[in-house]
């Protein structure tokens, strides 16, 4: 029987009860920095001696406070450049809130949504909650191949939008060139398609090349959301327009709604760190800490295809010797390791990779990810064989 917890259609599942000796690489949760909790002490500290406290769980507005906006403006500084105007910005509930925005927006009752044929796990059931179909655009070690998107977007006419997520790919660890980035942004002008950039990784890797929503703002929707950057429970997403218009348009589809409203506690924790330097200081310890963990992963696992990148928060393994996705995390599973097969990531019915994903800054301590790594490189060393005739017996 297929559960939430495996099935790709429907939605991001509660996690279901984790036995304490498992170690659980699914989910992609920022690891715990002792930095976080003393500046998260310091930022409610603050606001308690603010005169408007109440007002910060009063209620939210549409489009937030102007000093909202602002405050998004600090935060997406070291992505989107100093020049970036405010007026762009809509600060969300979320990543998801702000795709469930923009689905309806630009596409409307009849367009399609193309994305990278292995992408956000989420997004496959987004678009089915939204009406949108969805269909997967071939990639390689780079990301989207140029000529597969210009043949997605001649096809079939209709309106499209283009979803993806060129630095540290969810859930390949591909980084695309500016080059490749620059042929995107030609291709969607030619075709009038869209792009949305998720960059939720951006901040952690400030080496990777330049958003596409920097290069070609005029064509790009840019979504980054603090939860891995800063910490998985603030519901918090700037959403980037390319113009002011086209922010106040997309808000007016919603503005009888309240689902998307990013909380306005939430949102005056964020912009105190973005303007005190705070949160390049909690994002900085959560890169040193994926470094570190990252290095362990690929210095275990790379003899057997790990692909994976300096720093990556999660990584991915390419399955051989006979291995399949579902029969490795059944055998995972079996020795008290928890991943997400490829099928998890699929974004339609394509033919299928066999292959799994490995968060490794969920687990609290860089000793469990080592113990988890290290027992997966045995399940690798023994082969699917040896772990069948096991079972069997």
């Amino acid at each position: 029987m297929i559960t939430a917890a495996d099935s790709p259609r429907l939605g991001k599942p509660v996690q279901p009860h984790v036995p304490a000796d498992f170690i659980d690489f699914r989910r992609s949760l920022p690891p715990s920095v002792p930095v976080l909790r003393d500046r998260l002490a310091i930022a409610l500290g603050q606001l308690a001696r603010r005169d408007d406290l109440g007002r910060l769980v009063h209620g939210s507005l549409a489009r937030g406070a102007p000093h909202d906006r602002e405050n998004g403006a600090a935060f997406l500084r070291a992505r989107l450049g100093s020049e970036l105007d405010p007026d762009r910005i809509l600060p969300t509930n979320g990543t998801q809130a702000a795709l469930l925005i923009l689905f309806p927006y630009l596409l409307g009752e009849n367009g399609v949504l193309l994305a990278e044929r292995l992408s956000y796990g989420s997004l496959r059931p987004l678009a089915e909650a939204a009406g949108i179909p969805l269909r997967g655009v071939e990639m390689d070690a780079e990301g989207i191949l140029p000529d597969a998107f210009e043949a997605a977007c001649r096809s079939d006419g209709g309106r499209k939008a283009l979803y993806c997520n060129p630095t540290i790919q969810n859930p390949t660890t591909a980084i695309m060139a500016v080059d490749r980035r620059l042929q995107l942004a030609e291709i969607a002008r030619r075709y009038g398609v869209p792009i949305i950039e998720d960059d939720v990784l951006g901040r952690l890797h400030p080496d990777a090349p330049a958003p596409i929503a920097r290069l070609a703002p005029d064509i790009a929707w840019y979504v980054m959301s603090v939860s891995k950057a800063l910490a998985h429970g603030l519901r918090l997403a700037y959403l980037v327009a390319p113009r002011p218009e086209d922010c106040t348009a997309a808000a007016k589809t919603v503005e009888r709604l309240s689902f998307w409203n990013a909380a306005p506690l939430q949102a005056a924790i964020v912009g105190q760190w973005a303007r005190s330097g705070d949160a390049d200081a909690i994002s900085r310890a959560i890169r040193d800490e994926n470094i570190a963990r990252e290095r362990f992963a690929r210095s275990s696992l790379e003899r057997f295809g790990l692909i994976s990148k300096p720093g990556s928060m999660h990584v991915w393994l390419p399955l051989r010797d006979g291995w399949t996705g579902a029969g490795f995390v059944a055998a995972a599973k079996s020795v008290g390791v928890l991943v997400r097969s490829a099928a998890l990531f699929a974004v339609d019915d394509q033919p299928r990779l066999e292959a799994v994903r490995l968060s490794l800054s969920t687990p609290a301590s860089p000793t469990v990810v080592h113990d988890g790594i290290q027992r997966l490189a045995a399940l690798l060393d023994a082969g699917p064989r040896s772990n069948n005739r096991k079972d069997r017996g």
